[in-house]
């Protein structure tokens, strides 16, 4: 499974759609520029790639956002047919207009939360940084169960409920003072969410750490090159983008700044 990211970001960054030829060069050149993203992807595929997903199955997005994620497996896996969720009605409806422009059409979108859709018999579900956004007891955990197959999987990585910072935190006050009012569900640490994937009826398949000390430093040069302006953002992000590369090849499974946990549900 060849899975690349970011190809429709020409299609759902506000920047981006007001000077389409530009991005399509700035796109060309430099790729993905949401450094948090791109990180995160890194992890993504690594971690299918794990899977025994069969071509034609059925894959819900989570909390898809924009749809990268969706997006990235409807072109890897054409015969598959991919669900994509979020409760944000801009965020579907800017999704829906790059599936168009991108003639993908084995996406369907919905805006609703997934205790409410009919979905059923699911291959494999996946959530990449969306259940700190959402109280612990309101994480859907059970209605993702309900709605597996049986040897379904299922994908949560959320950031550690511990961070660790290269740089002075002082400098990203702007940033904590939004995570502290976003990251609702930032609780967990690898042993805690473990423990809820088995109390949900869950078979632990994986669970691991990511984003070491590399992969912050680069997340730190990007936002504060970002705040400096586009050429700042420029100057920044190839050297970002390396950290977090340098960061998959030698960080060690014993601290991380995120977290994840595949669970399988059981053969009856």
């Amino acid at each position: 499974m060849n899975l690349t990211f970011g190809v429709a970001q020409v299609h759902t960054s506000a920047r981006m759609k007001s000077n389409p030829t530009l991005a399509k060069v700035f796109n060309k050149v430099f790729g993905y520029t949401n450094l948090g993203n791109y990180a995160r992807f890194t992890i993504f595929k690594k971690l299918v790639a794990q899977l025994p997903l069969p071509e034609n199955g059925r894959i819900l997005d989570l909390g898809t956002g924009y749809g990268e994620y969706a997006i990235s497996m409807a072109k890897a896996m054409p015969k598959a047919w991919i669900y994509a969720l979020d409760i944000d009605r801009e965020r579907i409806l800017t999704l829906r207009t790059a599936l168009e422009k991108s003639e993908i059409t084995n996406i369907s979108t919905y805006c609703q939360k997934v205790e409410t859709t009919f979905l059923s018999n699911l291959d494999f579900v996946f959530a990449i940084d969306v259940f700190e956004h959402i109280k612990p007891e309101e994480m859907p955990f059970a209605s993702v169960y309900q709605r597996l197959d049986e040897g379904g999987h299922f994908l949560v990585k959320i950031p550690n409920v511990t961070q660790r910072t290269i740089f002075p935190a002082r400098w990203f006050e702007e940033h904590q003072d939004w995570l502290d009012e976003e990251h609702v569900g930032q609780v967990y640490d690898l042993d805690g969410l473990k423990n809820r994937f088995v109390a949900e009826g869950f078979d632990i398949v994986h669970a691991s750490y990511s984003d070491g000390y590399l992969s912050r430093l680069g997340w730190e040069l990007a936002y504060l090159g970002k705040k400096q302006g586009i050429l700042g953002q420029l100057l920044s992000l190839p050297v970002a983008k390396g950290l977090v590369l340098l960061d998959r090849l030698v960080h060690r499974n014993t601290w991380g700044n995120a977290i994840q946990v595949i669970g399988k549900k059981p053969v009856q």
